[in-house]
């Protein structure tokens, strides 16, 4: 059992679009790893920087202490002024206390009842202060400066969303920059795509692979030594049938001389020793087997396109030597009518006459076997130059139309030829550059078939 296809609307993402989403989000992911990093470590020295500033101003704070404790017999104020010259970003939080842990005087910001039950020199944390303690033995004082947890978190709460913004701010900015990089660095894959899209039967050149990265160019010459392969075998398929097509001929037209003779012979003679019918039933066999034969050396020519000699030629001239030629048989002379233009007038083209000559030569004689009606043969100027073998015959049934040109397809169980005929023009036909058009019934309605080979335009080459 074969593997599930996908659907063939689902769409295909593009190596492009894959690439940017991968890195950006790869991207993404270590910005955000390395943001949480940062965060982490500004944390840390926000904390540090107000723990230095924390007991920096405490040690100063130490020396100037004394001068607000009262002398003897004053009144302890509540609330003490902070020194005229003291600059904060927020109130001070101080507070002086005595051995036994009493608030003496404190700043207006500070609480009025001490932050820690027990003193000790150091660092300690409330739930809303980070307290830093200083021991004064001359004075037998302690003093104690705060700053509020609130405030340490609001610090690294800014610097923490400076960094998100920042990298929300980038990311779209980022996105282009990656999804161009992208594209320009796969700008060669598309070209190689490009090359491998033109080569077919008839062009299997090699890739260019200069100016390409290393993995690309691999891959182009892996797909080159895939190309040399498939012209071998092309030129031993072709070789083969170029052979066997030449080899045949000349037995072949040696036995149909034989049996028309014998035939000739048994015909003048009343005793025959081999009744005719047979006779004329192995001539008719070997006629089709000639055809056939001549049939595969044409298609193996036809496919030869290095042998091809292009040059203006004239389609009307091409057509009448085709309707003499096919005059001298029987079954043509009052059937195939030739339709010149106008005038006579030269129509130019650029082509190998021996290839076009097979292709219309296979044209007249499908016509002309496959049917027993008229058949009309004529060139047209207009809009653009064209061979067009007409015949009035059953036709083709319109869904048939698409497969005439594939080899050993017959139009209908009385056709001869196995389809090599019409698969032979449509190669001629390609390597002129040419197009083919197929109509039945014909334009005006009435049943038969209609064979069109258009070319391009051609101007009239100059003498000399």
């Amino acid at each position: 059992m074969s593997a599930p296809t996908p659907a063939a609307d689902a769409p295909q993402p593009s190596l492009v679009s894959s690439l940017t989403r991968t890195l950006l989000a790869a991207v993404v992911l270590v910005w955000a790893l390395g943001t949480v990093l940062v965060a982490w470590y500004v944390n840390y020295q926000i904390q540090h920087n107000f723990d230095f500033e924390l007991s920096e101003s405490a040690h100063r704070q130490l020396f100037a202490a004394p001068m607000y404790i009262p002398a003897a017999g004053e009144e302890i104020p509540a609330v003490m002024h902070e020194p005229p010259d003291t600059v904060h970003d927020a109130p001070l939080l101080l507070q002086l206390r005595d051995l036994q842990g009493r608030v003496l005087v404190r700043t207006a910001a500070a609480p009025e009842t001490g932050w820690t039950s027990q003193l000790a020199e150091g660092f300690s944390d409330t739930h809303n202060y980070r307290v830093f303690t200083l021991y004064d033995p001359a004075k037998q004082l302690w003093l104690q400066m705060a700053d509020t947890r609130e405030e340490r978190r609001e610090a690294s709460r800014n610097t923490l969303s400076g960094l998100v913004l920042l990298l929300l701010l980038i990311l779209p900015v980022l996105a282009f920059i990656i999804r161009w990089v992208a594209r320009r660095q796969l700008r060669s894959l598309g070209d190689i795509q490009e090359q491998i899209q033109a080569r077919n039967g008839r062009n299997l050149e090699p890739l260019r692979t200069t100016h390409y990265p290393l993995e690309l160019a691999q891959v182009g010459l892996g797909v080159n030594l895939l190309l040399d392969r498939l012209q071998e075998a092309l030129n031993v398929e072709r070789s083969l049938a170029a052979n066997a097509a030449h080899e045949l001929r000349t037995p072949l037209a040696s036995v149909r001389l034989r049996l028309h003779t014998a035939i000739d012979q048994a015909e003048a003679s009343a005793a025959a020793s081999v009744p005719l019918s047979e006779a004329k039933a192995a001539l008719q066999a070997l006629e089709t087997l000639s055809h056939r034969t001549e049939r595969l050396l044409q298609l193996s020519r036809a496919e030869a396109g290095d042998t091809a000699r292009f040059a203006p030629l004239d389609l009307v001239q091409l057509a009448g030597t085709l309707a003499q030629e096919f005059w001298q048989q029987p079954r043509a002379l009052k059937r195939l009518d030739w339709i010149a233009p106008e005038g006579h007038e030269p129509v130019w083209v650029l082509g190998d006459i021996d290839s076009l000559a097979i292709a219309l030569r296979n044209l007249l004689d499908n016509a002309l076997t496959h049917t027993q009606a008229a058949v009309e043969l004529s060139v047209e100027r207009s809009p653009q130059p064209a061979l067009v073998v007409r015949d009035h015959g059953p036709g083709v049934p319109t869904a048939q139309l698409p497969h005439i040109l594939e080899r050993h397809v017959r139009a209908d169980s009385q056709r001869l030829g196995y389809g090599l005929g019409m698969s032979i023009v449509g190669s001629i036909v390609q390597k002129h550059g040419a197009r083919l058009e197929l109509r039945s019934p014909l334009e005006d309605g009435s049943q038969g078939l209609e064979v069109r080979l258009k070319f391009a335009s051609l101007s009239a080459p100059t003498a000399g």
